[in-house]
C-alpha cells in the first residue's frame, strides 16, 4: 500500500527516513530506483535523498574520554561573575579551617627542576591559604 501524499524526504547524517511515517529506511542498493518503507509501504524515489543538506549534532558527553573524566575531578564551581575574576582551577578538597569542599589552586616550580613543585590552595569560602610541597 503506497501513500500518495508528498512529504519531503529527509535524512540525519547518513540515515534516511520515510517522509510519510518517519521510519528509518534501508539504504538503497546501487540498482534500486525506489526505496520501500517497511512500516507504511510508501515507495520513495532514491533520487529524492540525493543532494539533501546533512546536519549532524553531538554533545560534549557523546564521546567519553579519559581526559574528560579526569577533568571532571577538578571542576570550576564559581558563578559567572566570580569566574571572570578567578582564573584558578578548583580541586574537590576539604578546607582544614572551615571544612568547605572546593579549593582553588596554583602549582608553581619554586625549587630546582629535579625537585617537586609547590601547590598553593585557597578556600573559596573563608579564604584560608595553605601550600603543599610535592
Amino acid at each position: 500500500m503506497a501513500s500518495t501524499s508528498r512529504a519531503s524526504a529527509h535524512r540525519i547524517g547518513s540515515l534516511l527516513f520515510c517522509p510519510a511515517c518517519g521510519t528509518l529506511l534501508d539504504l538503497p542498493k546501487d540498482d534500486e530506483d525506489e526505496i520501500a518503507c517497511a512500516q507504511c509501504g510508501r515507495l520513495e524515489p532514491s533520487s529524492s535523498y540525493e543532494n539533501l543538506p546533512t546536519k549532524t549534532y553531538s554533545s560534549p558527553t557523546a564521546f567519553p574520554s579519559a581526559l574528560r573524566s579526569k577533568r571532571a575531578l577538578v571542576q570550576d564551581q564559581l558563578t559567572d561573575g566570580e569566574r571572570a575574576k578567578e582564573k584558578d582551577p578548583v580541586a574537590q578538597e576539604k578546607c582544614q579551617k572551615c571544612g568547605n569542599i572546593g579549593l582553588s589552586y596554583k602549582v608553581m616550580q619554586l625549587r630546582s627542576a629535579d625537585e617537586g613543585s609547590t601547590v598553593f590552595y585557597k578556600c573559596l569560602k573563608c579564604g584560608d591559604q595553605t601550600s603543599v610541597n610535592n
